[in-house]
């Protein structure tokens, strides 16, 4: 056992207070504690298993509650067939912190509990001072102490994906977590998540949902490869144009080139998640009002009396080309006669703001945004809201809202009769781009649309080349009793589509998707109207808990991209670098690992190998502003920022090795000691080589010697020397020690 994990076992045992199991019936005289001082009655069933002393008692016995938090109040909630008792505890000290707690009437289960109290502003900015292997053993005997045997029915959640920064303000906490198995099939919605705070090891969270319904047994269930027939069968991978929304609209690399939609492969949305029932071999689809207990994805100023010269005057070419842009828009009154064209703007509605600016997708179109409302209350809430086209004068969206609605005719539209109102609208608004558009039966996950509805929405997809792209298109509202279209939204980016002839074929695309995301049995539950349901048996594409998998895959290369529809694998990640043991900076690589940094060579650390300019600056990054601060960042925007905060200012290449003398420059100066370390009178040679340093580096070097943040064995510094990537690891860590 390690120095730092034996000094875990005492405040552990204190924090948790974990003990024995107890029985679902709870004796009082079982349990020996304090009688509380106040105990609230409440309205609540006169007999139940589990009395409100008995539930905290339990709690108790289990968590210690902070001796701060005199506070006592309780509740009685019935949900989903549950009856909890719900405790909370608060501080009453202007600090605040506070304490609460669930508990099953019927099995004395603590099903959970939050605790937050305030740092205080002498334990923040520190590291961790604990590993998610340590946070795992702590999880692990809370969760003993509470489950007992129920333990050996859960399996313990691989977990790589959780960054933890390099600096804690004493509010990072490490997610652990186990999942239920049940005969031999993951259950995922079902089991214990525990959180464990990683500055001081207590337990700061806990969830536990375990299902009371029947579980189906595997009899009947169909084989992996007719799972496979059946996902094939079904198309549910389906080929579309994906348009990011990660594109930055002011990023000089697009803005004078038009952008292009991205080719993919993604889980249509015929089917939830790509499920298809294990029994009937049919996609998993829900009714309106149904949803999966799926736990797995998941001021301008003036002038100031001084007049400004022609220069500062002076148009850019950029804003030159705003002005030339916005002359050729439609002015305010136009744009609005293009709304009355379709909208009726109702008597007594006033114009209250009217904007022009970007909107902000992927091709920034200048829009017009209007909004109309009522003066007068006592009528009803009214309001218009409109979009329009400032190049183009097209109505882009609309939606009519009142407070008073007429009940229910006789003669309201059916769901049928209201698609005719909405399709005939759609030919007389958009009439060429309505034969570029399909029909959406379904919500997302093959939902089907809810029938008996005050009004009734539909979606029409975009198609180009035959190919969907998700989140263009149509989607119109239609009131059942007015009969009339009271909401419309128009979306079509004005961007490139490459040709479907990159893509890889049909075949080929769901080899490669299944290939990387096999199909696994596993147990989902559905959840009807707030009610948890039936519990079925599925095959999914396999989910990692890594980053290293999603629903949408490069149809070109066979990537798997994320929400910006970048590869996934760039995004920021923990490392476990398998070739630092033994370094004498090994407990510092780790935690910057753990944090995302030195990345480079994914878990390879290299630890002699000479750090680079680039590397460096990304890892201060990554240890002062946390792992997706630079994600993304260019070369230029890595400089750029890195000069700015004043960190670099000397003129290097990131492909530059780093010296020891650049080096204490830079972690000076991220210490912002700067103007300190220039006073050069203030300082003493640390070093017997110090006639080596150059001119102004003395109050630099001497300033780490006195923290005590480089690795220098001996009296010499060797300005010269080149550092290693261990050696910066190193004093990185021992930086951010000192600057707390």
């Amino acid at each position: 056992m390690s120095k730092k994990f034996r000094k875990l076992a005492i405040p552990m045992a204190v924090a948790l207070l974990v003990q024995g199991t107890l029985p679902a019936s709870i004796l009082a005289a079982e349990l020996s504690a304090k009688p509380m001082n106040v105990v609230e009655t409440i309205a609540a069933p006169t007999q139940v298993k589990v009395t409100l002393e008995d539930a905290i008692k339990l709690v108790k016995k289990n968590f210690a509650v902070p001796a701060a938090f005199t506070e006592f109040t309780s509740g009685y909630n019935n949900y989903n067939g549950r009856q909890t008792w719900s405790l909370f505890w608060n501080s009453k000290e202007e600090s605040g912190g506070s304490f609460n707690a669930q508990v099953d009437v019927d099995t004395g289960e603590i099903i959970y509990m939050n605790s937050w109290n305030n740092i205080s502003p002498a334990n923040q900015g520190s590291v961790p001072k604990y590993t998610y292997e340590e946070a795992q053993v702590v999880a692990r005997s809370l969760v003993e102490g509470i489950l007992g045997d129920r333990l050996s029915q859960l399996e313990l959640k691989p977990e790589n994906t959780q960054i933890i920064p390099a600096i804690d303000y004493g509010y990072t906490t490490y997610s652990v977590q186990w999942q239920r198995v049940v005969n031999g099939v993951p259950f995922p919605s079902n089991g214990v998540n525990v959180q464990v705070n990683a500055y001081d090891g207590t337990v700061t969270s806990y969830s536990f949902n375990w299902s009371k319904e029947t579980i189906p047994s595997l009899t009947g269930v169909i084989v992996e490869t007719k799972a496979r027939d059946a996902f094939v069968n079904h198309k549910l991978l389906e080929l579309q144009y994906f348009l990011s929304s990660g594109v930055r609209p002011l990023d000089s690399k697009m803005s004078d080139a038009k952008k292009s939609a991205l080719l993919v492969y993604q889980l249509s949305n015929d089917a939830f998640n790509g499920m298809i029932d294990a029994k009937t071999g049919e996609p998993i689809k829900l009714n309106s009002g149904e949803w999966l207990q799926d736990s797995s994805f998941d001021a301008i100023g003036g002038l100031g009396g001084m007049a400004k010269s022609a220069a500062e005057n002076a148009i850019t070419p950029e804003e030159q080309k705003e002005v030339d842009n916005n002359a050729k828009l439609l002015s305010q009154e136009k744009a609005v006669e293009s709304v009355k064209k379709w909208v009726e703007i109702p008597e007594g509605l006033t114009l209250r703001s009217a904007n022009l600016g970007r909107q902000g997708d992927l091709d920034q179109k200048q829009v017009w945004s209007f909004d109309w409302s009522s003066e007068d209350s006592a009528e009803g809430y009214n309001s218009v809201y409109a979009r329009v086209d400032a190049a183009t004068g097209e109505v882009m969206g609309f939606n009519l809202y009142s407070s008073t609605q007429p009940p229910k005719g006789a003669d309201a539209l059916n769901r049928v009769g209201a698609k005719a109102v909405a399709d005939a609208f759609l030919k007389e608004i958009q009439p060429n781009r309505l034969l570029q558009v399909e029909y959406l039966e379904n919500l997302d996950n093959g939902q089907k649309y809810p029938e008996d509805q005050p009004s009734h929405d539909y979606r029409y997809q975009r198609l180009v080349n035959g190919i969907p792209v998700p989140g263009n298109g149509f989607s119109v509202t239609v009131d059942r009793n007015s009969k009339k279209v009271i909401g419309f939204d128009m979306n079509f980016a004005d961007v490139n589509f490459p040709s479907t002839s990159v893509a890889m074929s049909q075949k080929q695309g769901e080899d490669t998707f299944l290939n990387k995301r096999a199909l696994e049995l596993k147990y989902v539950q559905i959840n009807k109207n707030g009610q948890l349901s039936d519990i079925l048996i599925v095959y999914q594409p396999k989910i990692e808990y890594n980053n290293t998998v999603s629903n949408l895959m490069d149809a070109k290369t066979g990537e798997f991209l994320d929400w910006q529809g970048k590869p996934i694998k760039e995004q920021p990640r923990p490392y476990n670098f398998t070739d630092s043991s033994g370094s004498f900076a090994e407990e510092e690589i780790k935690l910057l690992g753990q944090a995302g940094a030195f990345g480079e060579y994914e878990n390879e650390f290299r630890p002699t190998e000479n750090v680079t300019v680039e590397s460096l600056l990304r890892a201060m990054f990554v240890a002062k502003n946390g792992a997706w601060s630079y994600q993304g960042m260019t070369d230029e925007e890595l400089l750029k920022q890195a000069k700015e905060l004043g960190w670099l200012k000397e003129n290097l290449s990131l492909n530059d090795q780093v010296s020891r003398e650049l080096h204490a420059k830079l972690v000076i100066r991220m210490l912002q000691l700067d103007k300190i370390a220039q006073m050069e009178e203030l300082f003493q040679a640390p070093y017997e080589d110090s006639e080596a340093f150059n001119t102004g580096s003395l109050g630099y070097i001497a300033l780490t010697k006195g923290l005590d943040v480089m690795y220098i064995e001996g009296d010499k510094f060797d300005p010269t020397e080149k550092v290693t990537r261990e050696e910066a690891a190193y004093t990185l860590v021992k930086s951010l020690m000192a600057n707390r």
